[in-house]
């Protein structure tokens, strides 16, 4: 009798177990299916900003979706921006890089962000990662969008003083009805001892930009890659002075897009050098592409760039109208 109980009880427990094992199973295909249909969802038209802070990062997001992201963490180094359209399409690769990304090499190539070269024959670009130290950041977010972040940055060598010190104001505009906002990016550089510090020259140095990897296109799946063009209608401005350069083609949300950096008049040297690449999506305005740069003790430098993400179909004159505008040549006769 007690036997024929515990079978009972046995086939009882079991039948228990298989009929929960299929409650999750079945929950999760829900689940999955929900996803799905959110991912399928149209994405909101009307705008509606938030901000997400932590003690290392600033992000706004649109409708939950991040627009762009700043990252400031001094254990990681070098600060640098996600960015991408407001329907929270991203336009820059992401950092840290996602195991597997189709892109993967230069890994030290972080979304937007800055970094010298060298500074007196030490390299900050490859290596030396952490000393390019965000030592203070202040971090102002308005309600319609915009933004401002201060940032005091040492360059130094592990466990030593800092060789140059940065002051960096970014302030991020409110994205307009289109989607389409400016970055504008001001860094001034002083000798942080009492000695000259010289900016050496290379051809890729100071404020860049990785894209993501589907703006290389996909010939299989028929979408083109990006293409690069310049107010100075050069064919390629890899190598070349411009005022400013652009990538556009067409974001993964299946709309026209582009992304411009715009080199000020102000800035010595302009307009300046460009290092352009297509194989691995990359801009950079290069400051000390063809010469070496002497910081000269108790003076400054300040370059000022602005990052464009334009969202709809960019042509030379709308671009060439938004520089202006960034240059403060706009009216002018």
């Amino acid at each position: 009798m007690i036997c024929r109980r515990l079978l009972r009880f046995g086939c009882f427990r079991l039948i228990l177990i298989v009929t929960l094992a299929a409650a999750q199973f079945s929950a999760n295909g829900i689940l999955a299916q929900t996803a799905s249909q959110n991912a399928a969802k149209p994405r909101p038209t009307e705008p509606d900003f938030s901000w997400r802070q932590t003690e290392t990062s600033i992000a706004l997001l649109n409708h939950g979706r991040v627009v762009w992201q700043h990252v400031h963490d001094r254990k990681i180094g070098k600060p640098y921006m996600r960015i991408g359209l407001t329907d929270g399409t991203e336009l820059t690769r992401p950092w840290p890089i996602p195991q597997g990304y189709p892109k993967a090499d230069h890994t030290w190539h972080r979304a937007l962000w800055w970094s010298w070269k060298a500074i007196d024959g030490v390299n900050y670009w490859e290596e030396n990662q952490q000393g390019t130290e965000p030592v203070a950041v202040e971090v102002r977010p308005k309600k319609d969008g915009s933004a401002r972040i201060n940032a005091t940055i040492a360059y130094h060598l592990p466990q030593q003083p800092p060789v140059v010190i940065e002051k960096r104001v970014i302030t991020v505009g409110a994205p307009d009805a289109a989607g389409t906002y400016l970055i504008d990016w001001r860094a001034t550089f002083k000798p942080a001892g009492e000695k000259d510090v010289v900016l050496n020259r290379n051809s890729y140095t100071g404020l860049a930009i990785r894209m993501a990897a589907e703006f290389c296109g996909d010939a299989a799946g028929g979408r083109p890659a990006w293409t690069f063009f310049d107010g100075q209608d050069q064919a390629n401005s890899n190598g070349k002075r411009a005022r400013w350069v652009a990538y556009r083609g067409t974001a993964s949300n299946g709309r026209p897009a582009a992304i411009a950096i715009f080199d000020h008049p102000d800035n010595l040297r302009h307009p300046t050098w460009w290092q352009t690449r297509s194989q691995y999506p990359y801009l950079n305005p290069s400051f000390t592409c063809r010469e070496d740069y002497t910081l000269a003790a108790g003076k400054s430098l300040t370059l000022r760039y602005g990052i464009l993400v334009y969202h709809g179909l960019a042509d030379k004159e709308k671009l060439q109208q938004r520089w202006s505008v960034f240059a403060g040549l706009s009216g002018r006769k």
